[in-house]
């Protein structure tokens, strides 16, 4: 295979042996957690739907592309392969607290390396047993938190990307992207801004991306919608995702205004229990609201101002969601059903994809 001239810039920056080069080739790839959880005072609360739309658009992974940019060839060769530092080591470990052990991610937290970097902003990657990955993005040193996908989710994506953000956000925040490429046969990745003016975002030959959106570029992904295109060596496109425009947003967000919202809380010790369930009835008309337990037993949850509800769950039956879901259904004053959401532990959501 012909050499790129990336390729001899870098050997000249950076001589490293081709032992060592193929030693990194080797390395294993990383995955993402689909349940968003919060941890406080003991408890974890697991939000189904998030209060704030900014956070679905821009937190979820998002079917996308991968590679490797702005940081200088040079700087990639001496970075990519290293040891995840202790916060990126705890942050994996702790994908799997509270889960039992059927339900367990167990990343290879020991192989965990650098995979990909940009600037100040390095993504590390562990691999699962079945295939998936667990990766983590460090943006100036500060690590944002591990996402895990099985070998599943994976392949049913052509393209993985996170987004960290930090509230507020503001015009000109800093956005960094980082992400795994899944589609085969792709060797390049571009953003394309909402003008139709793209920047290429290079790809390490394991798929991995890390790209810092220029400065002259933030006011453009703060206001409009953006792609990421994965590409064949030939320049076709293989796959693209659309990604909102991360929108500046006044504290406090907006309330979700999904029919029924629901927040478990559980043991953080423990996520096959859940403790109560609390949330806001946004149906129109709705008088009444029930949970039925997955065994068929239903109890009355009273509401309260502007549609707030909670619900204790008594401690004998804080595991009867574990396997399956019960169900919030709100009621109108004549007794008919006009909205209902399945309610469950996040170690279901977990065994169930999310």
């Amino acid at each position: 295979m012909k050499r790129s001239e990336v390729d001899e810039m870098v050997r000249r920056a950076d001589p490293v042996d081709g032992a060592t080069v193929r030693a990194w080739q080797a390395l294993p790839a990383t995955a993402t957690i689909t349940a968003r959880i919060i941890e406080g005072r003991g408890q974890a609360v697991h939000r189904a739907r998030s209060r704030s739309a900014r956070g679905v658009r821009i937190a979820v992974a998002i079917a996308t592309g991968a590679a490797l940019a702005g940081g200088g060839a040079a700087t990639a060769t001496v970075l990519l392969g290293r040891p995840a530092p202790p916060a990126v080591r705890r942050d994996l470990r702790g994908v799997d607290i509270g889960f039992p052990a059927d339900l367990r991610f167990n990343p290879d937290v020991e192989h965990a390396r650098s995979v990909a970097v940009s600037g100040s902003s390095t993504l590390y990657a562990a691999t699962l047993k079945d295939g998936g990955r667990c990766t983590e993005l460090v943006m100036g040193g500060v690590a944002r938190g591990a996402v895990c996908r099985t070998a599943i989710q994976i392949a049913s994506q052509p393209i993985d990307v996170t987004i960290p953000f930090t509230d507020p956000i503001a015009s000109d925040s800093p956005v960094t992207l980082g992400g795994h490429v899944n589609v085969s046969g792709a060797t390049g990745l571009l953003l394309r801004y909402g003008d139709g003016g793209t920047d290429p975002i290079l790809l390490t030959r394991d798929g991995f991306f890390v790209f810092e959106v220029p400065a002259g570029r933030l006011a453009s992904v703060h206001q409009v919608a953006f792609q990421l295109v994965a590409t064949s060596a030939g320049g076709t496109e293989l796959a693209t995702t659309d990604i909102p425009a991360i929108e500046e947003e006044s504290a406090p967000p907006p309330d979700d205004t999904a029919p029924i919202t629901v927040d478990t809380i559980s043991d953080s010790s423990d996520f096959t229990k859940v403790l109560g369930v609390r949330g806001v009835v946004n149906a129109k008309g709705a008088a009444t609201l029930t949970f039925r337990y997955p065994d068929g037993q239903t109890v009355d949850v009273p509401l309260g101002a502007a549609g707030r509800y909670r619900l204790s769950i008594p401690q004998d039956r804080q595991r009867d969601l574990a396997d399956a879901p019960g169900t919030l259904i709100a009621r109108d004053a004549d007794g008919h059903e006009i909205a209902s959401v399945p309610v469950a532990s996040v170690a279901f959501w977990r065994a169930h994809g999310g």
